[in-house]
């Protein structure tokens, strides 16, 4: 029976078929058997997905994480050259500060002491305070 191998981006770039796999939700790929043959004989698969870190997956586990209804996590690689790097604290904010940009915008508060809303310099949107007057600036 043909497996499918869950893998993370560096094997599926390693590989060249980052862009003719299934991307997983949680950012993996989803890879053949058939591509494992550029690290060994397909018996050795089991090993082949310890060095790599990878899991072998039956077609209806494949569908599963395909579906998002599981996702596995994946084993930590033996091969230095696909052991993924561990994103840093706020690695996913774009300014690197660790606060997503919903609570900065909260964390600058607009309004006045008096419930109205002040104007933001070089903003030409209308603004509504909160006894629904609209202002254009």
């Amino acid at each position: 029976m043909a497996l499918y191998i869950k893998a993370n981006p560096l094997v599926a770039a390693h590989l060249n078929v980052d862009r003719l796999r299934l991307k997983l939700s949680d950012g993996n790929y989803l890879l053949w058997q058939a591509d494992m043959l550029a690290f060994g004989k397909l018996y050795e698969i089991p090993q082949i997905c310890g060095r790599i870190g990878a899991l072998p997956l039956q077609p209806w586990e494949a569908r599963q994480e395909q579906d998002g209804s599981v996702l596995r996590p994946l084993p930590v690689a033996t091969d230095d050259r696909f052991i993924m790097p561990d994103e840093p604290d706020g690695a996913d904010e774009p300014d690197g500060s660790g606060q997503s940009i919903q609570d900065k915008d909260q964390d600058s508060d607009s309004s006045t002491e008096d419930g109205t809303d002040k104007a933001v310099p070089g903003n030409n949107d209308t603004v509504t305070n909160d006894k629904e007057s609209e202002v254009d600036l």
